[in-house]
C-alpha cells in the first residue's frame, strides 16, 4: 500500500527470516529498550491481553493518545524521554511505538517515506513540496504491517476533518479526510494517506531503520540531514505549530 520495499539499513541480505526478525526487537541509543518506566508502561499496556496483535493494538491506542506536539529537536531524545514528555510528532511518537513493541517481544521499526506536504497545511508553513515522514512497521501473523495512525491524537484527528469537511478540503492539519482514525492490527492504516488519493500517497520510500538517529546517520541519506540553518528553523516553528494545534482543538472541544 505504501511503497513497502524491505530494504533495510542494517541487516544482510544473506540473513534468514527469523535472524532478520531479530534484529528488530534490539535496543539502540534512541530506543531504550530496558528503561524501567518503558517496560512498566508496557507491562500496564499488555499484561491481561494474549496476542501479540492485541498487545500490537493497546500500544498503539495508548500513544494515539498522547497529544501530537512538534518536536523542535528528536535528536537527543529516547523513548523513555517521549513516554515522560507526554507528546510527540511522527518521529517521537514513533520512536516510542516502535520502542514499546519491541519492550513486549514484537519486531518493529520505522520506514521513512517523503508525503506531499499538502496534508500539514494549516499547522505547518513549508516551502518543500515534500516532508519526510516516519511510519511504524509492525511484524505481526508473520507479515509487516504499516501504520501511522497513532500521530494524531483522536481529539485533533476529529477536529481536524471537522475542518476540512468545512472547508471542502481533503488533506491539511496534518491528516487525510479519509485517513484511518483506528487500527486493527490486520492492515495498514495511515491517518495521513488515503490509497485511493492518489496526491496524498509517499512519493519516495527511504527504507527503515531502528529510529530518527540512524536513518539520518546512514551515509545514503546524507542529503536529507538537516543543516545548522534547518535546525534553527525548526526550532523557531515547533511553538508555532503546538499553538496552531492547540488552537484547532480548542476550537472543536
Amino acid at each position: 500500500m505504501y511503497l513497502q520495499q524491505d530494504h533495510s539499513l542494517s541487516s544482510a541480505n544473506s540473513d534468514s527470516s527469523e535472524q532478520r526478525r531479530m534484529r528488530w526487537l534490539k535496543a539502540t541509543p534512541q530506543l531504550d529498550i530496558t528503561s524501567t518506566k518503558l517496560r512498566t508502561r508496557m507491562m500496564a499496556l499488555t499484561q491481561l491481553l494474549a496476542t501479540p496483535r492485541e498487545k500490537a493494538v493497546a500500544i498503539h491506542d495508548f500513544v494515539k493518545s498522547l497529544p501530537f506536539g512538534c518536536s523542535a529537536d528528536y535528536s537527543p531524545l529516547k523513548a523513555s524521554d517521549v513516554l515522560k514528555l507526554g507528546h510527540g510528532d511522527c518521529f517521537t511518537k514513533g520512536m516510542l511505538m516502535v520502542a514499546l513493541l519491541r519492550c513486549a517481544g514484537i519486531p518493529a521499526r520505522l520506514r521513512f517515506m517523503s508525503l506531499p506536504v499538502h496534508f500539514l497545511r494549516g499547522i505547518i508553513d513549508a516551502e518543500e513540496s515534500t516532508i519526510v515522514h516516519a511510519m511504524a512497521e509492525v511484524f505481526l501473523e508473520d507479515r509487516w504491517i504499516v501504520t501511522d495512525s497513532y500521530v494524531p491524537d483522536e481529539a485533533l484527528q476529529l477536529a481536524a476533518n471537522a475542518r476540512l469537511v468545512h472547508e471542502n478540503r481533503s488533506m491539511g492539519y496534518g491528516v487525510h479526510i479519509h485517513g484511518s482514525l483506528y487500527w486493527t492490527g490486520k492492515d495498514d492504516a495511515s491517518a495521513q494517506c488515503d490509497e485511493k488519493d492518489p496526491s496524498s500517497l509517499p512519493t519516495v520510500d527511504w527504507g527503515v531503520a531502528d529510529d530518527p538517529n540512524s536513518f539520518y546517520d546512514h551515509p545514503s541519506h546524507s542529503e536529507l540531514r538537516r543543516n545548522f540553518a534547518t535546525r534553527l528553523k525548526w526550532r523557531l516553528a515547533a511553538p508555532v505549530v503546538n499553538k496552531r494545534v492547540a488552537a484547532i482543538r480548542m476550537a472543536h472541544a
